[in-house]
């Protein structure tokens, strides 16, 4: 998720053209942005080994 594809490409032309057809350009870019950001959270969760019922920054006390 994190890293690139093997195969060296990422999301094809064909695969946007498809997604410019149901969204404006805004909406895409907005959708990219957000997924983006909630991507950013996942290697901070892989360090802080977030365990159930233990406050998030308890690694960092």
């Amino acid at each position: 998720m994190l890293r690139p594809s093997a195969d060296g490409e990422g999301v094809s032309d064909a695969l946007c053209a498809q997604a410019a057809e149901h969204c404006a350009s805004k909406a895409l870019a907005t959708l990219m942005s957000a997924i983006g950001r909630s991507d950013s959270f996942t290697p901070v969760a892989l360090v802080a080994e977030p365990v159930s019922g233990r406050s998030f920054t308890g690694p960092w006390k």
